[in-house]
């Protein structure tokens, strides 16, 4: 927790360092003065135009310079109060919420240029996607009683539940680092375009690989009760090769984010500490999301084992997949 809040308030300062070190031209007669610029600079797709409202204006001044880490953690931990509902949705509707909310704000404020529209566009999609997904299984799946399990799970009482939605909001802020530094670099151009691309087309994949997993799993499941059938371990589709492949396609989207913002956190227009922190901030999210799907792959492979070893076939499924990354040969 000390780690993600020092990471937080380092990446709000980066906003600081550029202003001081640029300098604009004032044209005085015929003469070209260098004079300091006071604040930090609005991206050229930020200048208000004709289609710009009031609330693009104002979402683009805070997302830029200091106040975008904290404001997008401000949107996860409005998010993040669903958990007083139930606990167990700040890793789950809050989650998807927040994400939706960050990449809907980038969105709203830039009116361009493309490939920033496309991350945040991917940002949006993945957040409202997995919300969706989440809400239909617990409150709308035949046969699944989401709320009973969540219910089960709610052991803090509301009031104490506070400091896990703010850390919990610092640690998405985090995650969706690389998309802030991108609004606040863009337009990006060159080899660095090429790369953010590159990282957009990943996150394609693994937004769509995920909901392919989530979907196929949850039909499978749904069969299974239909037909009175005992539960049993899903390993057709993309689960032959990969027994947890939605885990799979979240941290194959969330690497393609974080690529997708790599040149905006290297940007030579910023001091190399800046670049220094932005490089810590976007690694932590990176991270961390990391560390939570391998911890969590970990858990559910002992307990599937408990489960499912003696069904048939259990053990050629074992050898014939991996717990995560697909198994192709």
């Amino acid at each position: 927790m000390k780690i993600v809040v020092l990471a937080l308030l380092l990446a709000s300062v980066d906003g600081f360092a550029a202003p001081a070190a640029r300098t604009v031209v004032k044209q005085s007669g015929s003469k070209a003065t260098l004079a300091p610029r006071l604040h930090a600079p609005v991206p050229a797709s930020l200048h208000l135009r004709g289609g710009t409202t009031a609330i693009q204006s104002s979402l683009a001044g805070v997302l830029t310079g200091a106040t975008g880490i904290p404001a997008v953690a401000g949107i996860a931990a409005a998010a993040g109060t669903l958990a007083y509902i139930r606990q167990a949705y700040i890793f789950s509707l809050s989650y998807g919420l927040s994400m939706l909310g960050i990449g809907g704000a980038v969105l709203l404020a830039s009116p361009g240029p493309l490939l920033l529209q496309v991350h945040a566009g991917l940002v949006a999609a993945y957040g409202g996607r997995l919300f969706a997904f989440l809400l239909w299984r617990q409150r709308f799946q035949p046969g699944y009683d989401g709320e009973a399990r969540l219910r089960a799970l709610d052991k803090t009482p509301r009031l104490k539940r506070t400091p896990i939605i703010l850390s919990t909001a610092l640690f998405y802020a985090l995650m969706s680092s690389p998309l802030v530094y991108h609004f606040q670099s863009s337009p990006l151009s060159g080899v660095g375009a090429v790369v953010s691309t590159v990282g957009c087309v990943v996150a394609a994949v693994g937004l769509i690989y995920e909901a392919v997993a989530d979907q196929q799993k949850s039909l499978f499941k749904m069969a299974l009760r239909a037909d009175s059938k005992e539960d049993a371990q899903c390993t057709s589709g993309v689960y032959a090769q990969s027994r947890h492949a939605n885990y799979f396609g979240e941290l194959v989207f969330w690497s393609g984010a974080t690529l997708a913002g790599v040149p905006a956190v290297l940007a030579a227009s910023v001091p190399l500490w800046v670049r220094a922190i932005r490089a810590v901030c976007s690694g932590l999210g990176l991270a961390g999301i990391y560390f939570i799907m391998l911890s969590a792959t970990k858990r559910l492979e002992a307990r599937q084992e408990e489960k499912y070893k003696s069904s048939a076939g259990f053990d050629d499924y074992m050898k014939n997949s991996n717990a995560l990354f697909p198994k192709l040969w």
